[in-house]
């Protein structure tokens, strides 16, 4: 019989091990961001609801911009850390205090994701009354370079830790309020939410938990329906500061209305619907425009998925499920805007929070999206294509009665100059209407009236080659001028019924320059 000997196990956790979890943690870096917003948040939440420090709504969070452009501060009024335990916690890498089923953060390795983009990361803190600050300061310039391939294995992560990290502590008075932040110093390519507060706020207005926008139409009636819903909408307040300027609160960034794909103006939400899962583990809200098409405004366009209000990735979670039922429908997805909020008890996010963990609940959470948002956003869909079949219908039935009037030119060999002047108007006319119904039309409608456009051109292009020298009695230029008078005419009606008036005025100095039209 083999004897076996116990061999000691002595682990080795190099230096790459905090380049997977700092460089290499996210696809994008700026959702290194989001990751000081959730901090911050639980940090909040635990004041309100724990140590009874803050009463709700009275929760901080501020994204400063220093004067030079080259740090951001995120700071947050919450309960801080301890003296006794900011350090440890600070420099614990893979290890967190936090309750996964009510902490937004958790696995204790976002707070590193800054070392990607800056040479200094520098955490301060300070508990409610007591008199102590402590500081902890990454040198992320340092830990790069040992975290290299030349240099990656050559350190162990404490000893890299250990010549990267600086640790201090000071007095101040205990009365002083608590607060956490963490100061993003020296940017080296940084995203470029780090250096405009502009785009700082269009990203933090779609993945943070703030409220909605005043000029929302549907924010009074989701808020209401939240009071009931199995899942509340948490928030924070969250500003942006730059030097010389008020501070301005970030919301999200649904308004009141919103660029549709080729279509002339902004349209609103004229219909939305609600939904509540047989298991009570997620509710959502979902806006329906009256018009086919994709919204273009990528901050606003598709089924969010959000986990205590915290954006979950972006639209590629619901298109997923869209695609699952057809794949054919996952270009629904951007048809829509609306926000699906899922019980964090139920659910795990991942490390990078761009899914969840693949448990049975999110199975069913995803099965029960697909069977109830998802079905009924490809139903209107469908109902949606099928008014661009009936456009068609009648766009087809002018063709033919165009058809009909040229085939009788033809075989008059075009002698009347007027009438083919006429005709070829009316397709010009024809032309633009089949323009405007291919732009939102799906895939086999606009086929259909690309076929049309074709036919109408081939038509046209035939009666002008064979348009006869006018006579003396026909005024050609009087006949041209008064079709694209009548031609602009409508135009002009249609955009005096769709334009906001900046815009409106633009097209008419546009109008008066180019055709001097309207006429004296």
């Amino acid at each position: 019989m083999t004897e076996f000997r116990n061999v000691e196990i002595s682990p080795y956790f190099g230096g790459f091990v905090l380049e997977t979890l700092t460089i290499g943690m996210y696809e994008e870096s700026r959702n290194a961001i989001r990751e000081y917003i959730q901090n911050g948040f639980d940090s909040i939440q635990r004041a309100v609801t724990k140590l009874r420090q803050l009463d709700p709504g009275e929760g901080l969070i501020r994204i400063i911009f220093d004067v030079e452009g080259n740090e951001v501060r995120i700071r947050d009024n919450g309960a801080g850390l301890s003296a006794e335990t900011a350090v440890n916690t600070l420099t614990s890498i893979g290890a967190s205090a936090k309750d996964f089923a009510t902490d937004a953060g958790f696995r204790g390795i976002g707070r590193l994701a800054g070392v990607a983009f800056c040479d200094t990361l520098t955490f301060t803190t300070k508990a409610a009354d007591e008199p102590v600050l402590t500081t902890v300061i990454f040198d992320a310039k340092k830990m790069r370079e040992m975290m290299s391939p030349e240099q990656g294995s050559r350190y162990t992560a404490p000893q890299l830790l250990k010549a990267c990290v600086e640790g201090r502590q000071s007095d101040v008075p205990a009365g002083d309020p608590s607060f956490f932040e963490v100061s993003i110093g020296n940017l080296f390519e940084a995203p470029n939410e780090l250096k405009s507060p502009e785009e700082m706020e269009l990203f933090i207005s779609q993945v943070a938990p703030v409220g909605y926008r005043d000029d929302f139409a549907l924010a009074n009636d989701i808020c209401k329906f939240a009071k009931t819903a199995p899942v509340p909408i948490e928030t924070v307040e969250i500003v942006i500061e730059q030097a010389g300027k008020q501070p301005r609160p970030v919301r999200k960034p649904y308004g009141a209305k919103f660029a549709i794909q080729d279509a002339e103006t902004k349209v609103a939400i004229t219909d939305h619907k609600f939904y509540v899962s047989s298991s009570n583990q997620w509710w959502g809200w979902v806006g329906r425009k009256n018009v086919p098409g994709s919204y273009t405004d990528e901050e606003v366009r598709g089924v969010r998925i959000r986990a205590k209000n915290i954006q979950i990735d972006g639209t590629a979670l619901v298109r997923e499920i869209f695609q699952r039922q057809n794949k054919s429908n996952g270009r629904y997805q951007d048809w829509f805007i609306g926000e699906i909020f899922v019980d964090p008890k139920a659910v795990v996010p991942n490390a990078r929070r761009d899914g969840f963990e693949d448990t049975k609940a999110w199975a069913t959470i995803r099965r029960e999206i697909g069977s109830t948002v998802c079905k009924d956003a490809g139903t209107w869909a469908q109902e949606i294509s099928n008014q661009g079949q009936l456009s068609l219908d009648k766009l087809t039935q002018k063709t033919e009665r165009i058809v009909d009037d040229f085939q009788i030119l033809r075989r008059n060999g075009f002698r009347s100059s007027e009438r083919t002047i006429d005709i070829s108007a009316a397709m010009t006319k024809l032309q633009a209407e089949v323009g405007r119904a291919a732009r939102n039309a799906d895939a086999a409608t606009l086929s259909s009236l690309q076929a049309l456009g074709s036919r109408i051109l081939d038509m046209k292009t035939e009666a002008m080659s064979k348009l006869a020298p006018p006579t003396e009695d026909v005024d050609v230029d009087r006949i041209e001028n008064e079709a694209r008078d009548a031609l602009l005419g409508e135009l002009m009606a249609h955009f005096e019924q769709h334009l906001e008036l900046p815009c409106l005025s633009s097209v008419r100095s546009v109008v008066k320059r180019e055709f001097g039209w309207p006429r004296k």
